[in-house]
Parts: structure tokens; C-alpha cells; sequence
């Protein structure tokens, strides 16, 4: 099995901006929230076609995220035909393996996979997502020194994602589902992703 993906990504958590979970470092509260999203411009995974389509993971962790443990929940785009839902599923949740299967011995529980409907819009530095009833979450990009270009973050140690990353505050981060989380004005990252395996 081979896949090849790429497109947009980003994340929000519990952490004051900036986490330093990506540096190995503990959260900044008692445990960590975090909440990736992705939508696909371009890929495919053995000839099935995955363009267009939206996933979503949301995840908590102990205070030191390297301890493993993690309690997920997955969510895959509801448009998907089942060939293209068995795809998404074995690529967003680690198990074919590439950058996302480096994160999958630390998790602990998996709390359920739901084919939900996902809107996800990214305009200029602001990117937004609605995973069903599960999960509503915007988030802004922070500018920079210069006050004109975002800030960015290059070859830290930990991320889900690949780098660099731009570095963002949430607007709003609302999770209603397998436990409950609402916070705002704390950490987020985007970028793009290109994820191969």
C-alpha cells in the first residue's frame, strides 16, 4: 500500500502561543487539547482518488505529550465513497504509515472514527473548520516583527505536520464529543502539508 497527499493544514490547542510541546517541552496547562485539521488539494492512495476531501483528528494528551497515552477521535469527510473513507481512515490515523505513523505508538484510546459532514475555507492568514456537531475551529495568523509577514517556526522537534509551520492564535476551538473542550486566544500553527508513505 503507498499513498501520496498534500494540501492545507492547521491546528489549534490548550497552550498558551507558543506550545512548547513541539519542542519537547510539557504543555503550558495540566494536559493538552489539540485539534488537526486537513483538506486535501492533491493525492491519492493506490489509484484511489482523494482530492477535495477534509479530515480532522482531535486529541488529549498528558501535560508531556511524548509520554504517549493519547486519547483520539477521527473524523473523515462524509462525501468519501468507502474505497476513499478506507484511505483517509488508514492515512490520517497513522496506520499506512509515513509522518502521521510516527505518532501513532503514542496513542492510548481510540475514542471512535465518524464519517461527518466537514466545511473547511482558508482565506489570506485566517483558516477555519466545522467537523459536524463535533467540532468548530478558526484561527488567525500572527504577524511577524516586520508588521507584514507572518511569523514562522522552522525544524522544531515535534509536529504532526510538516515544516515550517506558521504560527497562529485561535479565534475559536469548540470540541462536543467524545469530551468536552472550548477555549480561545491560545496556540495554533498552519501550513501546508505533504504527507508520502
Amino acid at each position: 500500500m503507498s499513498f501520496a497527499v498534500k494540501g492545507q493544514y492547521f491546528e489549534a490547542c490548550s497552550c498558551a502561543v507558543s506550545c512548547p510541546c513541539i519542542w519537547l517541552g510539557p504543555a503550558t496547562e495540566d494536559a493538552c487539547d489539540v485539534f488537526f485539521a486537513w483538506h486535501i488539494t492533491e493525492g491519492e492512495r493506490d489509484g484511489v482518488d482523494l482530492a477535495g476531501l477534509n479530515a480532522a483528528l482531535a486529541v488529549h494528551t498528558p501535560k508531556q505529550m511524548t509520554d504517549g497515552n493519547w486519547k483520539v477521535a477521527l473524523y473523515l469527510d462524509d462525501r468519501a465513497e468507502p474505497n476513499q473513507a478506507e484511505a483517509l481512515g488508514a492515512i490520517f490515523s497513522g496506520q499506512a504509515g509515513g509522518h502521521l505513523g510516527n505518532l501513532a505508538p503514542l496513542i492510548g484510546e481510540v475514542a471512535g472514527v465518524k464519517s461527518v459532514p466537514i466545511t473547511f475555507d482558508a482565506s489570506d492568514g485566517a483558516r477555519s473548520v466545522q467537523v459536524g456537531d463535533a467540532l468548530t475551529m478558526s484561527v488567525e495568523q500572527v504577524i511577524g516583527m516586520d508588521g507584514e509577514n507572518p511569523a514562522v517556526i522552522t525544524n522544531p522537534l515535534l509536529g504532526a505536520i510538516t515544516q515550517p509551520v506558521t504560527q497562529a492564535k485561535s479565534v475559536e476551538v469548540a470540541y462536543h464529543d467524545a469530551w468536552e473542550f472550548t477555549t480561545s486566544d491560545r496556540n495554533s500553527f498552519i501550513t501546508d502539508f505533504a504527507y508520502a508513505g
